[in-house]
């Protein structure tokens, strides 16, 4: 019996890094990765083996490559695992002069969307506003674009396993969190 062949993260890899290689469009670029993400979410067994989980907990980032010489806009992207527990949220915030594609492995997670809303846009003030949201389910992809804003929270009602390509390792960068019930923002801790 022949077995069929499987896409690898180390195939998922060489695919992002023929992406940089060959376009410095962002939406491109986020595009193209999250193509090849779903496939690689989508490919049975390899992230089990790569972070040895406990049954339960086993919570919070888990580095899978950080690649020092393709990127954008400028060299470092970073995969990475999160191990989120049942409920877990975050603030709205954006990704600064990076684009991040989401790939739910197990679990459910929810992306709101967020944008600042300017007098004569239905409000009388400077007012940061929720534009919509969805559920993204185990094998399914988004990403966000530069500047975009968001936040994510897991709703699978137990542990969700979320694999994520920052385009540019985020820790390096300016980047903002956002308060939509006080409509401020402040600088991320990096």
């Amino acid at each position: 019996m022949t077995m069929a062949p499987t896409y690898t993260m180390d195939a998922f890899l060489d695919d992002v890094r023929d992406t940089f290689a060959t376009t410095d469009d962002p939406m491109a670029q986020a595009q193209a990765v999250a193509n090849n993400l779903k496939t690689l979410i989508n490919t049975p067994g390899w992230l089990e083996e790569m972070l040895d989980l406990p049954e339960e907990g086993g919570y919070g980032p888990k580095s899978l490559h950080l690649e020092e010489e393709a990127g954008h806009p400028k060299p470092g992207f970073w995969l990475m695992a999160s191990v989120q527990e049942d409920g877990r949220d975050n603030l709205p915030h954006d990704h600064g002069n990076a684009w991040v594609v989401y790939g739910v492995y197990d679990g459910s997670i929810e992306q709101t969307k967020w944008r600042w809303f300017y007098p004569g846009e239905g409000v009388d003030r400077l007012q940061l506003k929720e534009t919509g949201q969805f559920v993204q389910g185990a094998g399914s992809v988004a990403f966000f674009l530069p500047g975009e804003i968001h936040n994510t929270r897991n709703v699978t009602g137990g542990r969700a396993l979320v694999v994520r390509l920052e385009s540019q390792k985020l820790d390096r960068l300016v980047r903002y969190q956002y308060n939509p019930d006080e409509n401020t923002m402040k600088v991320m801790d990096r």
